[in-house]
This record gives structure tokens, sequence and C-alpha cells, in this order.
């Protein structure tokens, strides 16, 4: 498929990058790249019915919108990040967790009981409920493991109970409508007709994907995973964070990685995770841009973040859902990571 778009003058090799990198896939496409807050990348390949402006879901780089609401209220001095949670959510009843526990997967409560299936996560209280009442499976702070769903509702129940107001909510008003971006968490009924639903080849079938492309699933807040938005407003978001929105010392707490030496609570994996607050810090499984760099991916291979020494911000967004955190690098990445590596050096 053809390779629609534009690039700024030095980022030629970015977009031939990725016109490689998407031959073989069957997928439609979409690569974004701010640089100090200006678009120096947008670029999208697909179907006819498939542009810039298409929307999909961004899976676990959701998480990461959740995070920088959680951090906004860190640097409004309205969250502790050291505090125990029941300090906001009376109810959760843990004194020896803390919020940085949260953010971190290292809290212990990885997984809900089995009595909490598809339709249950629906239901924000009963699951919020079913979180407070959970024995933690460790010791806090002591192991870890991928908070993969009660991520989005455990720190989003504090942004909610601090707030006032849902993720999705807070998301909207704090930074979608201020900056302008097509970034839901809970898609309004409205722009439905934008939604790409094709997630083409999953290597081991997951009924949840399919779910997540029901409407009344897009409808719901799962701040863990059904985040809606396209690359354009990934960068942008991302860009914002690290030019105007965060001051360094927001951006110096929340981007220290938390989980270097910690035992993993399970099977590692030849590419284990580390976490900072919140965000994915670069590793062998999503390498980024390197140190200096924090954002999130998402199964099937969706992927936003900045990098704070070059100033760029890059969303990625992909239909074809065939990448997995345990295998390594998407090679869907490789080549424009390394094009845009090699654009930022001339750059500079």
């Amino acid at each position: 498929m053809d390779v629609y778009g534009e690039v700024a003058p030095g980022f030629e090799a970015v977009r031939d990058a990725f016109a490689k990198a998407q031959a073989p896939d069957p997928g439609s496409a979409q690569l974004a790249v701010h640089r100090n807050g200006r678009p120096v990348v947008d670029l999208w390949t697909g179907p006819e019915s498939f542009t810039g402006d298409s929307i999909s879901v961004l899976m676990s780089v959701s998480k990461g919108l959740t995070a920088s609401c959680a951090h906004l209220l860190a640097q409004r001095g309205l969250l502790d990040y050291d505090r125990p949670v029941r300090d906001y959510w009376p109810e959760f009843g843990k004194p020896e967790i803390t919020v940085r526990h949260l953010l971190s997967h290292t809290a212990g409560l990885p997984a809900f009981p089995p009595e909490i299936g598809y339709v249950e996560l629906l239901n924000w209280d009963l699951c919020v409920g079913a979180l407070a009442a959970m024995t933690p499976m460790w010791r806090p702070g002591t192991e870890l493991e991928y908070h993969a769903v009660t991520y989005g509702f455990l720190v989003g129940e504090v942004i909610r109970r601090i707030s006032g107001r849902s993720v999705g909510t807070f998301l909207r008003e704090e930074f979608a409508e201020p900056l302008g971006l097509d970034l839901w968490i809970g898609l309004p009924a409205s722009e439905l007709d934008r939604f790409v639903n094709e997630f083409t080849t999953l290597p081991n079938p997951d009924p949840a994907v399919e779910v997540l492309n029901n409407p009344a699933v897009l409808a719901a807040e799962l701040p863990a995973a059904n985040g809606v938005g396209n690359a354009r407003s990934l960068a942008r978001f991302y860009g914002a964070l690290i030019d105007s929105l965060f001051t360094e010392k927001t951006l110096d707490r929340a981007t220290v990685v938390q989980t270097d030496g910690l035992p993993s609570h399970g099977e590692p994996g030849e590419f284990p995770v580390r976490f900072a607050l919140g965000y994915e810090a670069p590793r062998a499984g999503s390498p980024l841009l390197g140190g200096s760099s924090f954002g999130h991916a998402g199964l099937g291979g969706r992927l936003a973040f900045a990098d704070r020494a070059s100033g760029l911000s890059v969303g990625y967004t992909c239909t074809n859902m065939s990448w997995e955190p345990e295998t390594g690098p998407d090679p869907r990445w490789t080549p424009w990571l390394s094009a845009l590596r090699d654009a930022s050096r001339r750059a500079a």
C-alpha cells in the first residue's frame, strides 16, 4: 500500500523506513513525530478509507495517558506518590500500598478475582470495590508484575477521588480539549464513524481484542486499555508534556525507573518490563530512542513516547495485531526508530 502524508526536510529517511517496515504488513498504520512541539512527520498507510485522521483503540498506550493525569495532580500539589492510597480512597484498607506502588506495578494486585469478567469490567464501582477488598499477592514494593487491567482502575480511582472527575473526563478537560487532541478514554458515540475496527492477525486470538471494539465497551472507561486516538494526537500529547505542561521537576520525578532490581512475580520472560511512575522506561523489548525516553507501548504494536534529550515526541498506531511484548521490539518500529535517531542527530 502507498504511504501518504508529509515529512519536514531532513526527515525523508523516516518516511522511507516507515514505508519499508509497513510493506509486508497487511494492516493500516499511522506515524507522527513532533520536534520541540512542531510536527516533522505525519504519515499513514492503508486503504483509501484510512487516513491520518482515523482513530483506533490504543490498548496499553492508554496507561501513559492515565499516568499523565496523575502527574498533573501531583504537580498541582494534590497527589503525593508516597502517601497510602487509603488517604485518598478510604475504602482501600491497605495502609502498606502507596500511590507509587500503583503507578509502578508493584502493588501486588495484578489481576481481578475470577468473578470479574468482561461484562463486569464495565461496572466501575464493582471493579474498584473488588480491588479495595483484595489482599495483595506479595508485600507491596518488593516484586513486580504488570497490572494489565487493574492498573487503570487503581490509578483511575485515585484520580477520581482527588479531582471528582473520572479519568476520561479529566483527560478530556485537562489535556484533549485545551490541546485540540483526538484522544479519549470513553469514546463518544459521535466519533464512532471515524473509528477503525480492523484487528487482523493476532497470533493467539484473544476474545478481549474483539470485546474492545464493541461500542458499549468503547463508551466505557477502562483506563489501562481502551483509550482511543490517532498518532497525530499522541505525538502532540507527549510533546506538550515535555514542552509546556509538565515542569522539569515533574518530569524528573515521573520518569525515574522504579523497578530495576526487583524480582518478577512469575516468569519475567526474555524481555522484562521496566517501569517509572506509570510510564515504561526503555528496555530491550521497547527501546524507544534511548535512556531519556518515556512513554508506553500497547498490545499489537501501538507506541507513544517522548524523548527529553532530543525534544522528539512520537505516536504510532496500527491495526494489524502482530506484536506481543514478550517477543522483542516490533519489526515495524525498528527501521523508522533508527532513521529518527539519525535525523535527530543531524538536526541538533
